[in-house]
Formats: structure tokens, sequence, C-alpha cells
């Protein structure tokens, strides 16, 4: 066999042939051993040179792969063009930025290149000119392995942690195949327990990866793969599901409609805390190239048609594991097309006036010419956990926590809970609206509904500001209030309740007995010392406009019914004659004699039928 390079003797050949089959079962060292033979074999075979390199940069071997791409040039003159922007990108990801630039300014021919060849080549150039100046930048915080309790010899991935820092979700790959939710807890020292499987449901004999849990922890957003559908049309590859909570679990997973999954790739879901928009990653029709990050609006009750975040975020390589910070206001992801130090790095973004900015890379060595694929941050904002194959790993892809860099942690914040509940019986009510807006301005600002299990509410919402609170929902009047807030609780979020009330409801009125006063038999007088009482007992009410009084006379059960009945009325009469006298209007005094009904001791003695000759003052306000 020959090539332009010269003569690829059939041993060469099958020593190429045996190293692809050895790469394909991942069975790297014995691939690279047939490679060095082959070349041996064929000094000029331009295939195994990048087969042989390729398989170095695959294996994070990068100062080895630069140096098979410069032999390659070597062996090959007139293949020298071909191995550029291989050297370039294996440089790069050495941290070799300066011979990386040289390699790029010799080659004289990216002009003539064709449109996606002189996109690579002018990304290799940014990201020189980029690595050069950040590796000699002011350093940021180093992430720091999280150990064997999370990472495995398996790929780990697409961390989120709970507000309260002490549950961690991620995404593990095992056998390089199968991928799963796995979950851990805090230990009382601080430190993690063992990671165990989520378990079904969520994950399923199909490929679960990058879920998102909402703030209130009730949903769970996700990422499934290996999906098929009748019509060819509901369910690409790759769409987004989500679940719900349910007793003591979560409910079977429902794949999102057609307005936001396609038969193209639809995945790593990030939910605002306010659980109204939600970004995710497309190929769909209408990006800017590759993968792009997009966000839907929960509006009347519905996904609305996704948005693609534009070209400040996206560029025609590929954008990917966004993570919307609960500012709102700042969203972190990946790309491959930023410029950044060689490999995927984690950029951010702020949004000022519902633009987003242009994105800042995170620095060295936060991430690093190997992969830093996804991002998560705790309540705070001030830590991070992010996934990456950088050296000094348990497996290919592990997890990692690290400081956040001031510059690049979002706005301060703080979170809010609580529920909605009906004022005068306390049931707990769902579907209330909870509309945030500047006490100042009117601006609305965030909009949160108490959920349709146990009606509570979680919201994020920036410090020192002054907001008017607007709760309403259907059968209730509305509720308005005014609140700032000055310090930030995320672990334990400020408590804010909203009692609404009943449209149906009017005032009640109470009533309080104000004073029994007892009378001899058949006598219907109250003594001096009675009067004096009353006197002081009515004193404080007499400048209140909104009370009532109210006198109910009564008898033993000595005499017959129609007496009882006029002396007991008598003896109301008598102390409504007082009220009058003290001031107080016709209108506010209701008398009654209940001649022997209602008696307060059983007529069996002297002492006892004393205790029923009687009137009673009740007072009623609202």
């Amino acid at each position: 066999m020959s090539n332009a390079q010269g003569i690829v003797t059939p041993k060469a050949q099958r020593l190429y042939s045996r190293a692809q089959e050895c790469i394909r079962l991942h069975r790297s060292t014995e691939a690279e051993t047939l490679l060095q033979k082959c070349l041996r074999e064929a000094p000029n075979f331009t295939d195994a040179y990048t087969a042989l390199g390729m398989l170095y940069c695959d294996n994070g071997q990068y100062s080895k792969a630069a140096d098979v791409f410069r032999q390659a040039s070597g062996a090959c003159p007139s293949c020298t063009q071909a191995f550029v922007l291989p050297l370039a990108r294996a440089l790069c990801q050495a941290r070799q930025y300066e011979q990386a630039s040289s390699v790029l300014d010799q080659w004289k021919r990216s002009a003539a290149l064709s449109p996606s060849l002189k996109g690579e080549y002018d990304r290799l150039r940014q990201n020189a000119q980029f690595g050069k100046y950040a590796v000699n930048a002011r350093p940021t915080d180093t992430p720091i392995n999280m150990g064997a309790r999370i990472n495995s010899v398996y790929d780990e991935y697409f961390p989120s942690v709970s507000i309260d820092d002490s549950t961690l979700v991620f995404t593990r790959r095992t056998n390089g195949v199968d991928e799963d939710f796995y979950i851990a807890q805090r230990d009382s020292c601080g430190g993690w327990f063992i990671a165990r499987d989520m378990g079904s449901p969520p994950n399923s004999g199909m490929q679960e990866g990058a879920q998102m849990r909402s703030a209130d922890g009730h949903y769970l957003f996700f990422m499934r793969c290996g999906n098929r559908s009748e019509n060819g049309w509901e369910a690409g590859g790759c769409d987004l599901y989500f679940s719900y909570t349910k007793d003591a679990g979560w409910s079977q997973p429902v794949p999102f409609g057609a307005t936001i999954n396609t038969p193209g790739y639809e995945g790593m879901p990030a939910l605002s805390c306010d659980n109204k928009e939600l970004y995710f990653v497309s190929d769909r029709v209408g990006g800017y190239g590759g993968k792009d990050i997009w966000v839907s609006r929960f509006e009347n009750g519905l996904w609305q048609v996704p948005e693609n975040l534009g070209p400040e975020v996206n560029t025609p390589f590929d954008e990917t594991a966004p993570f919307i910070a609960s500012d709102n206001q700042t969203l972190y992801f990946v790309s491959d097309g930023h410029p950044g130090l060689g490999g995927n790095d984690i950029f951010y973004s702020r949004k000022k006036k519902d633009k987003w900015q242009r994105p800042e890379n995170m620095g060295y060595p936060f991430n690093t010419p190997f992969d830093d694929v996804s991002l998560c941050l705790s309540a705070d904002g001030r830590k991070a956990y992010l996934a990456s194959n950088r050296e000094g790993g348990l497996g290919n892809m592990d997890l990692y926590e690290v400081r956040m860099p001031e510059t690049a942690q979002p706005e301060p914040y703080t979170y809010v809970f609580g529920i909605a509940y009906d004022s005068l019986d306390k049931r707990r009510l769902n579907y209330a609206q909870i509309e945030w807006s500047d006490a100042e301005t009117g601006e609305k600002l965030y909009h949160y509904q108490s959920n349709r299990g146990d009606a509570s509410y979680m919201a994020s919402v920036l410090l020192h500001r002054k907001y008017g609170l607007h709760v309403y929902r259907v059968g209730y009047a509305d509720y308005n209030d005014t609140i700032s807030f000055t310090t930030a609780h995320v672990l334990a979020p400020d408590t804010l309740n909203f009692p609404l009330l009943d449209f149906n409801y009017s005032p009640p009125l109470y009533d309080t007995l104000l004073a029994r006063f007892y009378f001899l038999r058949s006598n219907v007088q109250l003594s001096d010392s009675d009067q004096a009482q009353l006197k002081a007992m009515i004193a404080p009410y007499l400048e209140q406009t909104r009370v009532e009084f109210f006198v109910n006379g009564y008898t033993d059960d000595s005499g017959t019914p129609a007496i009882n009945e006029e002396l007991s009325s008598a003896r109301a009469r008598t102390l409504a004659s007082l009220l009058g006298a003290m001031g107080i209007g016709d209108d506010k005094i209701h008398i009654q004699g209940w001649a022997d009904a209602d008696p307060i001791a059983p007529n069996d003695s002297e002492e006892h039928r004393q205790q029923n000759r009687r009137v009673e003052i009740v007072l009623r306000k609202p």
C-alpha cells in the first residue's frame, strides 16, 4: 500500500489495524505499543502519527501528542500543513502557549482555509493568546478532588447541591455506557457519606443525566437519552424530562412536549430559582452552530417557545452545561468556542437590562487545559462544585470543589421561604400568586407560586432593595406589603408567610360577659354598691362607638312562667336605665327577659336559686 509520503508495508498496515481495534476496546497501552512499532516499520505513515497523537490527547498526555505531531511534520514535509492545527491544539493543552502561537504564526495558509478550518485556526490563536495571559494572571483557588466517597474509576459529572449544602446529586457513567444519578449526604463532621444509586424513579434502564432540582425541592428536571417516538417528532435521542415529589420519592418522569423537545438534542437543564425560566442545551435549527444554550419561560401555565441566548453567549462551537445562579442574573456555562485554556472551560455571563454580557473565563487553575465540563454553586454562591478530567483524579472525569473567585460570585441575595394560608381556619392555600416588585419604581421583579403540595414557596431575592409584595388567589382578598432584606440567609432561609382573607369574610363579633348582678326574691332594684360597681365596669367603654350592650334578665323557677318572664324583664330594664343614665344610647342597649331559662345552678336550694336570680351584661364588639 502507498500514500503520498511513501510505501506503507503490509506489516505496518497490519500493526495499524490491530492498534485501531485496541483503541476501540480501550486498551490504550497496547495500542500505543503497536502504533510505535508501526511507525518504526513505516516512518512516513501519516495516519499512524495521527492515531498515536490523538491517543495521547485522549489520555491527557498532551506533551507527548505535540512531540508526535512534530515528528509527523518532519517525516513528511509535504504534509506539514495537515499537522499544524493538531500540533497547536496539543501545545495549548500542554500549556505551551508561546510555542502554539509560534506554530500558528508560521502557518501562511490561514486565509485560504475552508470556513470550518478557518474557525478552528482563529479559535486556537485566541486560546494561545488567552492562555499566555491566564497562567500569568492572579491565580484562582485550586479545585480539590472530592475523594473516593464521591468519585470512582468511572466518570462523575453534572453535580447539583441542595440549598442547605447537605445533599449532592450527580451523574455517573459506569462501564463507559450507562448513565444514572447518584446521591450523597453530608455526615455530622461535614464530610460526605459514600454516594449511592438514587434509585427508580428517576433512574431507569435508559440514560439519565444532568439533573437539576428546583430551589424549593419539589421538582426534578433532567435529560434522558436513547428516546424514540412513534411519530418521530416528540422525542429525539436526548430529551428533557421532569418529575415531582410524591410521598417519599419521585413521580414517574414525564417528557416535556414538542415546544421544548425535538428530534434533535435537548439536555442539561437549569431551572431559575423562581421556577419561571428553564435554560437548556440544544442543537435545534436556529442556533449559531454546534450546541447552543436556549431558554424557555413559563407563562400562562405553559412553557413558551425557547429563545436562543444570542451571540454573546453562543458561538459556532459548543456551549453546554448552563447553571443559573439564584440571583437570576449570573449564568455559568461550559464552552469550547470562547477563548480558553485549550479544552472545555467554564465561563460566566451577567444579565444587564435583559441582555447577556460578554462571558468571562473563570481563570486558571479553576479552568485547565483539560476538560472542565459542568458546575453548580452552593446556596451562598461562594463555593463551586465542578467536573473535570484534569490530572490527579481517581477516574477520567471527577468531581471537585473550589472557592469561587469574588469577581465571579453572584450578586448578594437571600432565600425566603414561607406558605400561603387561610387566615381564619389556617388551611394552606396552593396556587397563590406572589409578585415582588421594586417598591420605588413599580417594576415587576419576581413571580412565585405556592406549590400544589404543601402550599409553600421558595424565593431568592437580592439584598438592599425595598420590595413591594402583592399576593393574590381566587376567592381571597389581595395581600399587599413592603419589605427589604439586608442580611443573607441561605442555609436557614428567612420565613415570610402570607395569611389571606376569604372574600366572604365578615368581621366576627366578640361577646364578653362583663358582670352578673344578683337579686333577692321578687326584687328588681340594684343596691348602691352594685350601682357603683356597674359604673366602674362601663366607664372604659363610654367613648367607644363600635360596642353594644346586651342586658339579659333571669329568675329562678319558683314563680309561674308569666310572673318569671315579667320579673326577668323588669330586672333587665333596671340595669338598662342605669346604662342610659351613663350616656349610652338606646340603639346600643338590647334588653331581654329570659324568665327561668338557662339556669347556672340547679334550683334545689335557696343558695342555688339566688345564683339564678340575676342580670348579665354582655359586651359585644368586632
